[in-house]
């Protein structure tokens, strides 16, 4: 036996060896082998073991303890042993719901999971036969965790709902609004109170409304809109025209409601797929109540604009009131009536002509002061019965369409300017233009391409308006208007006023789709806030990173879902012998570009990576460069689809065939 001093001293050198461990928290990464490493708040990376990782998830928070990995004869003398991952527990699993197909081995049913942020999570999860609920192999399925895997390695999942087949029609737009976290529907408790709501007497904001029902209120949409959200309405005035803007006022019937306004911050926006949508509101009963209905009685919110003979927007004024739309029409049909003067179904085609001499004045004014995005070929794709793409068509935008566009950008202006004025706190949206942090390259990329242009002040609205004036019309024959496009910010939510340099307004927002866009829904609880609302409630400022969250969702959902569809379609032409496209190169990077298909629209990757020939990136350039070819942005090339097993959801990928650009071609516009 031990005496006192020996087990004292064991001890002690337990106490020692106890307190030189280290415990720490961190993030389980995972990797297409079978290890993985823990990322601490600190950055480093602790290794786990495939052991480890067969009782963990990619994207697991938990905490380890650790320890010295063992020293490998290799190793160089004095080198420090690799650092190892000893788990203790588990803190989260964010992997509560997610999407998945089913997989089967003999008997025995499976999810392959699809998380988005989680490429590296390939197992497979099995699924109880109490829990299949219905699925077959190769089903879409949405599902979640019943059980971690941390306590044995065994995870088990269980199907919630079975989105469909490969074969089912919109799959597509199925499985990739489930995957973003996208619902059909609202909470039961939402539309609870919704419907609650939207079937009391009266409006909920207690304001006073004029009474407008005489103007002759038209809507100008796409022919199948349900969530109508705009009228336009005008008159001559002795220097110009008297624009009416009128906008639904669903916040009348629901503004007063703080949850309501969160539930759908948490939505962002009405979700629009091809052949498919999912409404931001989609309780059918409100969406006809605030809808700006023909030939119905209807609240809504009026921007009334006066504008000049040059386009000049000389006064506004805001209110609410009661309307009534004399017609609905469609894009077509106005179009129709403004290129080959066709009557429209309406008899107010006196308003049409008028509301087109107007927009006009008002998109030359913008051309002339403001900055205007260049036109852009459209494309429409035409689905068959499966909703697959039965064939594209390319189409320039139509002159009723940007008759109305002109209209909302004037009355959102005019709205920023009411809520700034009011010292209200928007929401604005802002764009600060070049970002801080590439100022020194943009003024580099300037002295090299446009020296005219470099001592222009890039922060203030007219020295960037000047500079994109000027790279729009510069005469070089690289296209330094694209090339620039990598300096600049993106757009944001503001709360307090900031110009909007894109379009070179000192303040902007919408407003004009309270139905459609949670944005436009809280500015408008600002606006009646303003006007003297004293029982609606303002959104929150927490509510603005919910919208910006349901954006990102969008934006991924509605990406995925094309990107699945067009390698759908692409698979057809390639069974077909159509496997070469002219192409346009519109973005370029040091692993290759991104081409858009001439014909078509249609955009995907060419990967320059694994090409036998070595490129050199030329970030001032913009372009790639081997010793025989080079690709420079705005390029055409002729380029090849080439299928892949990879995921669906990922953008195709091609080859180049052939380019017209030779290095010594492009010798005359090399770097200065």
């Amino acid at each position: 036996m031990l005496d006192r001093d020996a087990l004292a001293q064991l001890q002690g050198l337990k106490n020692q060896i106890e307190a030189e461990k280290e415990y720490a928290e961190g993030t389980v990464k995972g990797t297409r082998s079978r290890f993985g490493f823990v990322v601490l708040d600190d950055r480093r990376e602790i290794f786990l073991t495939p052991d480890a990782m067969q009782h963990v998830l990619p994207g697991d928070r938990v905490a380890i303890c650790i320890k010295p990995g063992p020293t490998k004869p290799k190793d160089k003398k004095g080198a420090k042993p690799q650092l190892i991952a000893e788990l203790e527990r588990l803190v989260v699993s964010p992997h509560k719901r997610f999407v998945g197909q089913i997989m089967t081995k003999g008997k025995a049913v499976f999810v392959s999971p699809d998380i988005p942020d989680q490429p590296n999570l390939t197992r497979w999860l099995f699924v109880p036969p109490k829990s299949i609920n219905g699925a077959q192999a190769g089903d879409f399925v949405q599902c979640e965790i019943i059980k971690h895997p941390f306590k044995d390695g065994k995870p088990a999942v269980k199907v919630l709902r079975v989105i469909g087949s490969e074969s089912k029609p919109g799959i597509e737009n199925d499985y990739c609004a489930a995957r973003a976290g996208i619902d059909v529907s609202l909470s039961s408790s939402t539309e609870g109170r919704i419907e609650q709501c939207a079937s009391k007497q009266g409006f909920q904001d207690g304001l006073e409304r004029e009474d407008l029902r005489s103007l002759p209120f038209l809507t100008i949409d796409s022919a199948n809109t349900v969530d109508i959200d705009d009228a336009l309405s005008i008159a001559k005035t002795e220097g110009g025209w008297r624009l009416s803007v009128a906008i639904a006022d669903p916040t009348a019937l629901l503004g007063s409601d703080s949850d309501i306004t969160q539930a759908l911050a948490q939505r962002g926006t009405s979700h629009y797929f091809h052949g498919a949508a999912i409404p931001m509101i989609p309780y059918a009963p409100l969406q006809h109540q605030a809808s700006l209905v023909a030939g119905e009685e209807r609240t809504a919110v009026i921007f009334a604009l006066d504008v000049d003979q040059n386009g000049a927007v000389r006064g506004s004024a805001i209110s609410v009131a009661m309307i009534e739309v004399v017609a609905r029409l469609n894009y077509q049909e106005v179009e129709s009536y403004l290129r080959d003067e066709i009557a429209t179904s309406s008899s107010e085609d006196s308003q049409i002509t008028m509301l087109n001499e107007c927009a006009s004045a008002l998109r030359q004014h913008r051309v002339d002061t403001q900055l205007v995005m260049e036109a852009r070929t459209e494309y429409r794709w035409l689905l068959d019965a499966d909703k697959q793409i039965q064939a594209i068509e390319a189409r320039e935008k139509l002159q009723s369409q940007i008759m109305v566009e002109e209209c909302m950008v004037a009355a959102n202006a005019a709205i920023a300017n009411f809520l700034s004025d009011n010292e209200r706190p928007g929401p604005f949206i802002a764009h600060a233009g070049f970002r801080a942090d590439r100022l020194a390259e943009a003024k580099e990329f300037l002295n090299r391409y446009a020296p005219e242009l470099a001592e222009e002040p890039l922060q203030e609205l007219t020295g960037f308006r000047a500079v994109i004036g000027g790279l729009n019309s510069s005469e070089n024959p690289l296209p330094l208007r694209s090339m620039v496009n990598r300096f600049l910010s993106r757009a944001s939510f503001s709360v307090k006023p900031a110009p909007h340099m894109g379009m070179s307004l000192p303040l902007y927002t919408t407003a004009t789709s309270p139905l459609r866009k949670a944005l436009d829904y809280c500015v408008h609880l600002q606006i009646k806030a303003a006007l003297g609302s004293t029982t609606v409630a303002i959104a929150s400022a927490s509510v603005f990173d919910l919208i910006n969250q349901a954006m990102a969702k969008n934006r991924q959902a509605t990406s995925a879902a094309q990107h699945w569809l067009t390698k759908n379609y692409l698979n057809r032409l390639h069974e077909e012998s159509s496997q070469t496209f002219e192409a346009e190169i519109i973005h370029i990077s040091p692993s290759g570009f991104n081409v858009k298909l001439i014909e078509s629209g249609l955009e995907g990757v060419v990967d320059l990576r694994k090409n036998p020939e070595k490129f050199s990136f030329d970030k001032w350039k913009m372009a790639l460069k081997s010793q025989s070819r080079e690709f420079v942005l705005r390029d055409h090339v002729t380029v090849a689809y080439t299928p892949d097993d990879e995921s669906k959801l990922q953008a195709p990928g091609f080859t180049v065939i052939m380019t017209g650009v030779s290095t010594e071609a492009s010798s005359d516009t090399t770097t200065p």
